[in-house]
């Protein structure tokens, strides 16, 4: 049993593949989508989206799945019985993201925020940086996985 997933950026679809499982990072909390699922539209966070396989069969005759890992930004999901299509501005795979970059801009985003004033002033400024943050720190735990 399989479902479509299809992850569409601003700059195109970046990935298109049957997967027997979705785990997505929801505004509610992370769920699963198996084929079947019932239809609904949902707003994403950022967080971590976990990509399910089939990987064959084990020794004893049944599938083994296998997992890769990709950073999603914020978006939406439209969920029906065959297909989960994941509308985000970024979406990176583990094995796209550069760990030095990111610890790189985690650092200095953080240093930028612990100098900024915490008034009215600097709010928006502040908000940026804790987004770069956030997003880094994304970056790293999905590499990791």
């Amino acid at each position: 049993m399989a479902i479509e997933l299809v992850v569409v950026t601003p700059t195109g679809e970046t990935l298109s593949e049957e997967v027997e499982q979705v785990v997505l990072p929801g505004e509610a909390g992370e769920f699963g989508v198996l084929e079947s699922h019932e239809r609904f539209l949902t707003p994403l966070r950022l967080g971590p989206m976990q990509i399910i396989r089939s990987g064959g069969t084990s020794g004893g005759g049944g599938s083994v799945a296998n997992s890769e890992w990709a950073a999603l930004s914020e978006g939406f999901a439209e969920v029906d019985g065959s297909r989960v299509v994941v509308l985000v501005d970024t979406c990176l795979r583990a094995s796209e993201i550069d760990r030095e970059a990111a610890e790189a801009r985690r650092v200095e985003a953080s240093d930028q925020l612990a100098q900024l004033p915490d008034d009215e002033e600097h709010a928006g400024e502040r908000a940026r940086l804790a987004v770069i943050v956030a997003r880094a720190e994304l970056e790293l735990d999905v590499a990791g996985r």
